[in-house]
Parts: structure tokens; C-alpha cells; sequence
């Protein structure tokens, strides 16, 4: 049986991860995935103990540690609009995503490298919505983009010169794949190189970026409104 003292001090092992707050727990046990344990804060651990394990002020009234599922197959995650992400470093970002990816249409993602999904810091960003998304870690992420390419249209998040603005992007497919590049340097030209359409957000003189999570999520209401 694990440790989940440890556990909540680790975050995150190959196998456990932990969630907490009761909206994430709660999300969890409408889920398909497996727990191990539920902690009731002021019960089963004072707020006290939690905090000091955890290594932040806790006071979200539960916490629960659960089983990683296997990772899904490529088809479980494009079964609709698909958010691909190679390399999203931080886990707040990338947990904000997914809670976008659920909120505004998106039916899976893709990762390559970077951050985990199971990160505590996270599942707190997607507020639980992790547990109802299928999300898949490429082993081989080239392989895995280029059978997405075979049925979906592939949008790129660039600022190249040859992007169009997302208000004016019109898609005629209704499998649409979007990818968003890391943080720090967006996407490859090797990735690049995968995509049917380049496109960006309009800003306003003197502003070049958005944060990648807030890009997520103007995308995805404008491709909301464009689809069939």
C-alpha cells in the first residue's frame, strides 16, 4: 500500500498523484479513474499537518490520492477537436489548458515533452476537468502528429508572416487540430512543417504574445464559432 504522507509531500509518483480541493475531488469520484484514498481535512489530517505536507496553506476541506490510468491510444484523444501541446513547460499552464480544451469544445489533447498532467499544481489549474478529457503522452510524438495530420486539419499557433488571424480563419473540415507551441519559443520549424493553416491572434500595437493558456482558450471560442 503506498504511503500517501509521502505521497503528499512528493506530489506526484509514476503510479499516484494527488488531488485536492472538494470541486477536483469531486470531479474525480464522478470519474472513471481509480482512488485510493480520500483525506478529510480537519478528520483523517488536521489543516495544520496538511499544510506543512503539502508545503502551502491548505484549507480546501479534501484531498485524494489516486491512480494514473494507462495512457489511451491515439484514437481515444481525436475522436473531434484536438489540442496538440510538444512541449508546455509549466504545469499551471498546462492544467489551464486543459480546463479551456473542456470548457470550449476541444474532445482531447496531445503531449509530447514537458510538464505532467498529474502535477498537483495542474489538476488544481484544470479544476478537475482532467478526469473527464482524454489526454495522451506521445512516445513518439512525430509518429502520433503525422496520423493526426491523415484526418484532421492541423492549425498552427505562430506569429510568422504568412499566419492569418484566427477572426478570419474559415475551416471546412470539422476534425480540426490545434497546436500550441511552448511557452518560451513557440513552435518548431520541423512542427510547423505539420500544419495545413498558420494562424494568430490580432493585438493591439506594441504587444507580440499572449500567455500560451489564454491563447488557448481565444482560439478555441473562435474555432467554436467557425465550425460547422
Amino acid at each position: 500500500m503506498i504511503d500517501w504522507r509521502n505521497l503528499l509531500q512528493e506530489g506526484e509518483t509514476e503510479t499516484h498523484f494527488i488531488v485536492e480541493g472538494q470541486i477536483p475531488v469531486e470531479r474525480l469520484q464522478d470519474s472513471s479513474y481509480s482512488i485510493d484514498k480520500i483525506i478529510r481535512i480537519g478528520k483523517d489530517l488536521s489543516r495544520d499537518e496538511a499544510s506543512s505536507l503539502l508545503g502551502f496553506h491548505f484549507h480546501r476541506g479534501y484531498l485524494a490520492i489516486a491512480r494514473k490510468p494507462i495512457n489511451p491510444p491515439l484514437s481515444e484523444v481525436t475522436k473531434g477537436t484536438l489540442v496538440v501541446l510538444p512541449e508546455i513547460a509549466d504545469p499551471g499552464n498546462l492544467g489551464t489548458i486543459i480546463r479551456n480544451t473542456a470548457a470550449l469544445g476541444g474532445e482531447g489533447i496531445l503531449l509530447g515533452k514537458g510538464a505532467s498532467p498529474f502535477n498537483a499544481k495542474a489538476i488544481r489549474a484544470s479544476a478537475g476537468n482532467l478526469f473527464n478529457l482524454p489526454v495522451r503522452r506521445a512516445s513518439d510524438f512525430i509518429s502520433d502528429l503525422a496520423e493526426i495530420k491523415k484526418t484532421h486539419h492541423i492549425l498552427g499557433a505562430s506569429l510568422s508572416g504568412i499566419s492569418v488571424p484566427i477572426n478570419d480563419y474559415q475551416p471546412i473540415p470539422d476534425q480540426i487540430a490545434l497546436l500550441l507551441g511552448a511557452e518560451d519559443f513557440g513552435l518548431n520549424k520541423a512542427i510547423e512543417s505539420y500544419c495545413d493553416q498558420l494562424i494568430h491572434i490580432p493585438m493591439s500595437q506594441g504587444i507580440d504574445s499572449l500567455n500560451v493558456a489564454s491563447a488557448s482558450a481565444i482560439f478555441l471560442q473562435n474555432l467554436q464559432k467557425t465550425l460547422p
